[in-house]
């Protein structure tokens, strides 16, 4: 009568060694933190173009001379805003930027302090979207009003007409790209803030 031998079982060291440790990174976020620093380099190399060109145009003899006594009164108030203090609002964007770089830098180095700069800076960019489309509204807004006054009137009526369309039309492509990224926002900040993330930055700060 022969007799055959149970399978062996694995050892408790096997069996250990086998198991998932839990030490690997959420999937998502190499990726993710990746692909927004390259886009975060690019961005300020960008707007470090703009603040170059800004400074130059706001030492220009010849734009403060074009500029001098003429009757701006149809620019809206953003876009004058903005005229005024280009060189800071280029650095502001710059430093956001950089400051994008760095979160998503300290993200893949596994940095707490990343993980909230970079969660703040989601808010931070979502509300500045809203802003773009306040801006984009109020210029449409001022161009309907403030036609050149020599306009035949019915050409004028004519114009008025085109631009309620591409007002309706511009700002509600930025209101739904606004909106567009405030969802994909709120759902990274759902999604940083699920335990196996929450685990892989703590276990980090513990050590």
């Amino acid at each position: 009568m022969s007799s055959t031998l149970p399978p062996l079982l694995p050892s408790a060291a096997a069996a250990a060694a086998a198991r998932p440790t839990g030490e690997a990174a959420p999937r998502f976020l190499g990726p993710m933190a990746k692909s927004i620093l390259v886009m975060c380099i690019v961005s300020a190399v960008c707007w470090a173009g703009c603040v170059v060109l800004a400074l130059l145009l706001h030492n220009s003899a010849w734009l403060q001379e074009q500029l001098h006594g003429a009757d701006l009164s149809w620019v809206p108030p953003s876009l004058r805003w903005f005229g005024r203090h280009a060189v800071a609002v280029n650095l502001g964007l710059f430093a956001l930027c950089v400051a994008g770089a760095v979160a998503c830098w300290g993200l893949l180095r596994r940095q707490r302090w990343a993980l909230w700069t970079f969660m703040a800076l989601l808010v931070l960019t979502a509300l500045l979207n809203f802003v773009g489309v306040w801006v984009i509204d109020e210029i449409f807004r001022y161009l309907i009003v403030h036609l050149p006054g020599h306009m035949d009137p019915a050409d004028a009526d004519q114009v008025r007409t085109d631009l309620r369309l591409q007002r309706v039309l511009y700002t509600g492509i930025t209101v739904m790209t606004a909106l567009s990224f405030a969802a994909l926002h709120a759902w990274l900040l759902l999604r940083l803030q699920r335990p196996d993330v929450q685990r892989w930055f703590n276990r980090n700060a513990s050590t």
